[in-house]
């Protein structure tokens, strides 16, 4: 991968879900003009629906809720049938480029392959892909690497910043833990490289609330959100279908 950072033009300016500010709420389907799906809403806002129009939602608090119309007001409705929202949402993620929310993120250079993902737990950081990855704000974050041959050292840090710290593997050690002297900051890019290499893996970091860690459908509904479409596919195969 190119040691370049491509930004696109509409890069999705969401905070943490924990930090202080507006609520949100992601748009998953819809059959209204008036919302795409993936766009972010503010919880409050009021939202105008047609007869006959629907929206399916899901809250920073990882609850799905779905809309009917006609409908003027906050969000509130029912929660959508578990098996409908999954079959949507699987369709929304399996392109190989992020369907929602991620647009315009961090990604890698065209014609670039990216690394297999053998990650066994989507929380984890993949250190060898890049784009969007979320993890769970105030938990210990994990790196992944897929060759745990030998010892490696990388260097991780934000770009144009001078400073850095170093993220190590052990021999035979895929996973190794995100350096505590620098804390994950949501919305922030990072640059990843070995110190063998002479290219980095950019990273866009998103920090969800610790509250979705458990919460299935709604979790990788937030994954997707977010751009974090890889390990939102991780989420739907270890979650089980519902009945």
């Amino acid at each position: 991968m190119r040691a370049t950072i491509v930004f696109g033009a509409a890069l999705v300016a969401c905070g943490s879900l924990g930090a202080a500010g507006a609520a949100e709420i992601a748009v998953i389907e819809s059959t209204s003009a008036r919302y795409a799906v993936g766009q972010m809403l503010e919880a409050t806002a009021p939202i105008v629906l047609a007869a006959g129009e629907s929206l399916t939602v899901v809250h920073e608090d990882a609850r799905l809720i779905r809309i009917e119309g006609p409908h003027n007001g906050p969000a509130a409705g029912p929660a959508p049938d578990p098996s409908a929202f999954r079959r949507a949402l699987t369709q929304l993620i399996v392109e190989e480029q992020p369907a929602v929310g991620g647009v315009g993120g961090v990604r890698a250079g065209d014609g670039e392959a990216q690394a297999v993902d053998t990650r066994p737990d989507p929380w984890l950081v993949h250190a060898q892909r890049s784009g969007d990855q979320c993890v769970l704000g105030g938990e210990s974050v994990g790196v992944w690497r897929e060759d745990a041959g030998g010892a490696v050292v990388a260097e991780l840090g934000v770009s144009l910043a001078e400073s850095s710290a170093q993220i190590r593997w052990n021999a035979g050690e895929q996973r190794a833990a995100w350096p505590t002297q620098a804390a994950p900051v949501d919305d922030t890019v990072y640059l990843l490289r070995p110190t063998t290499s002479l290219l980095s893996v950019p990273i866009r970091l998103h920090l969800l609330a610790p509250t979705l860690a458990d919460r299935g459908l709604a979790a990788a509904a937030w994954l997707a959100a977010k751009g974090c479409t890889d390990q939102a596919r991780l989420l739907l195969r270890e979650s089980p279908e519902p009945r």
